[in-house]
């Protein structure tokens, strides 16, 4: 016993310079995640600033009951599960097919440039997205608009971000250009792990380069591809794990998009810090996060009785 310590002790000192460089996503984690949960008991008092979270008188499951009659929730539920699952649908397989492109090119100066390309939309924040957005689909000055135009496909310019039936759809597409290029590193390092060897002998068995993919790269990714399904539909709530629900509704959703862009985010927002009702603002968020955890339990079940993969 004395020996396994002193090992791990020497171990821990010699990765020391490892440890420090992880101490503030530590700290970070830390301060965002779990000290903000000692706020959640407002969502069981009726919070008064002026007594603050412990001088509140407690109230029971009187705002979680209160949920169940809120003539609003129903339509922002439905809106936040629309944007979601669109996502999940659309937007999770996006950067396992660029992936899988990318390792096919065979020209290393052209794949560099291309990963370059699909990166880079992931370093711009959702603020000046939603500038270049609301630019790009302009009905006068827009190119969306007018490249559809000059096509056919419109015979007069569409206020996309004035629709409520276009919003979600909006939502997703500028969901996709943002982190496809960047997501797409995770399944790009686990095809770079992969034992050439197999390619080799898949090549010496006749399969093409097509097949290789789809009986070589496929299934050696595939614990990877759970792992992040797994992930996404955990945080599905927010837009899968790019999280982009809140972003793209606070940013462009306006009075006229307002029945399809109000989200459960900007639903507690706006109840919680503009109307001051923080104890059912808390409780909106507290149910949406047990949701949450729900799912990412369901998820993992489902992936490990399919795949034997699963996240914990």
């Amino acid at each position: 016993m004395k020996s396994y310590i002193a090992n791990k002790t020497k171990e821990f000192i010699n990765q020391k310079y490892l440890h420090l460089m992880i101490l503030p996503v530590i700290a970070w984690l830390v301060i965002f995640h779990y000290i903000p949960i000692y706020g959640l008991q407002i969502a069981f008092k009726d919070y008064m600033f002026k007594l603050g979270i412990n001088g509140s008188p407690w109230v029971g499951l009187k705002h979680i009951q209160e949920i169940f009659t809120d003539p609003q929730i129903m339509q922002v539920i439905i809106n936040t599960l629309g944007m979601s699952i669109i996502k999940v649908i659309f937007s999770f397989p996006m950067p396992i097919i660029l992936a899988l492109a990318l390792n096919e090119l065979v020209f290393p100066k052209f794949k560099r440039v291309m990963q370059t390309i699909s990166y880079f939309p992931h370093f711009f924040s959702w603020t000046v997205v939603a500038l270049m957005a609301t630019v790009w689909f302009s009905p006068s000055t827009g190119f969306v608009n007018n490249m559809l135009l000059s096509i056919g496909v419109l015979k007069q310019p569409y206020l996309f971000l004035g629709e409520p039936s276009a919003f979600w759809w909006v939502s997703l597409g500028l969901d996709v250009w943002k982190s496809t290029g960047w997501m797409s590193i995770i399944y790009l390092s686990a095809i770079a792990g992969i034992n050439p060897e197999m390619y080799e002998a898949a090549t010496i068995d006749g399969a093409s380069r097509f097949q290789s993919m789809l009986r070589v790269t496929l299934p050696s990714i595939l614990p990877t591809v759970m792992i992040m399904a797994i992930m996404n539909i955990g945080n599905m709530l927010n837009g899968g794990l790019n999280a982009s629900n809140f972003q793209i509704s606070y940013l462009l959703g306006n009075s006229l998009n307002n029945p399809t862009s109000d989200i459960l985010d900007t639903y507690v927002l706006r109840v919680g810090i503009s109307l001051g009702r923080f104890s059912y603002a808390a409780s909106v968020g507290l149910l949406k996060g047990v949701v949450s955890m729900v799912l990412l339990l369901l998820a993992n079940l489902g992936s490990n009785k399919l795949t034997g993969e699963n996240f914990f």
